[in-house]
């Protein structure tokens, strides 16, 4: 993981960080407006409340380029929010902002791997993090690195060429403001500047033959009992904890995870048909986050 991947932009006031968060703490309706709009792509737990999206709609989560943003009625509710974004001298006034929401990782909440913008237009663009409420277990993830985003600070990502995932393995919720933004001056004079504190990376455990076994054999034992959702959620989180490159380069959870369904299918004929259509369904999945890999999928068959 490196600067091309994650970076730090620049330094955030203490005291805008606290007001943001008292805002945040004390808002009279935000606990209502929390939402799970993409369970499908993440454990229980990853909530987001809308900021600035193309209509202004509270729950409109439709995940476009746009270049004429319209506020939520939770951000106009919000005036310390607001001034981030649109006073004069704040650090994301005059961006190109496509998007802005608050992302809420519950405790025991991970993202699985995947990559963002990949099938938007192919302009400069990146992902900035604002940390407002965190803790040590958070991070960002990377194929062998875990970074934690530590507040005090405006973050990149590059989600389109950095295969990553988040996670919360705290005991508190971590809440980031997170806004994606297309490259105009303001923000290629950040990242003519940018930088990353090595302390704040972790380097993943390698994932081992005899870990990956461990993982699969665990995995066909819930499915054999039902419990598709936990033999998923063992295997999907092991992103967040292993280099799964260690092991072979270009491997992924999804690869993992049709493995073991497709044995589970051959020990259990009455599960067969059911266990297939799973499989079928993180083929799918694995094509849909590497798009590059369909043809290489589709000759397996």
């Amino acid at each position: 993981m490196d600067l091309q991947n994650i970076s730090q932009l620049m330094k955030i006031e203490t005291s805008l960080l606290a007001k943001l968060v008292s805002e945040i703490e004390t808002h009279p309706t935000l606990a209502g407006l929390w939402a799970e709009p993409y369970p499908e792509y993440a454990s229980a737990g990853m909530q987001v409340a809308t900021l600035l999206n193309p209509t202004g709609e509270q729950q409109n989560f439709d995940y476009r380029d746009c270049r004429a943003l319209k506020p939520t009625p939770l951000l106009e509710s919000m005036p310390v929010m607001q001034s981030l974004f649109f006073e004069k001298g704040m650090p994301l006034a005059d961006m190109e902002v496509m998007g802005a929401r608050l992302l809420k990782l519950e405790p025991g909440t991970f993202y699985h791997e995947h990559r963002d913008f990949v099938y938007l237009e192919a302009v400069p663009r990146f992902r900035l993090h604002i940390p407002l409420i965190t803790n040590a277990q958070s991070f960002i993830v990377g194929t062998d690195t875990n970074v934690h985003f530590q507040t005090g600070y405006l973050w990149k990502l590059d989600p389109k060429s950095t295969i990553h995932s988040a996670c919360n393995f705290g005991e508190s919720a971590r809440i980031h403001l997170m806004i994606d933004c297309y490259v105009n001056q303001k923000l290629q004079d950040l990242l003519d500047n940018e930088f990353l504190d090595e302390a704040l990376k972790v380097e993943k455990a390698p994932l081992t033959s005899q870990i990956k076994e461990s993982l699969v054999e665990q995995s066909i034992q819930l499915m054999q009992t039902g419990s598709q959702k936990q033999a998923e959620e063992l295997i999907l989180g092991s992103f967040c904890r292993y280099n799964l490159y260690y092991l072979q380069e270009g491997l992924t959870t999804y690869d993992i995870l049709k493995e073991a369904y497709k044995k589970a299918a051959e020990r259990t004929p009455s599960l067969k048909a059911e266990l297939e259509e799973k499989f079928q369904y993180w083929k799918d999945r694995l094509i849909e986050t590497y798009p590059e890999r369909k043809d290489r999928e589709l000759a397996a068959v």
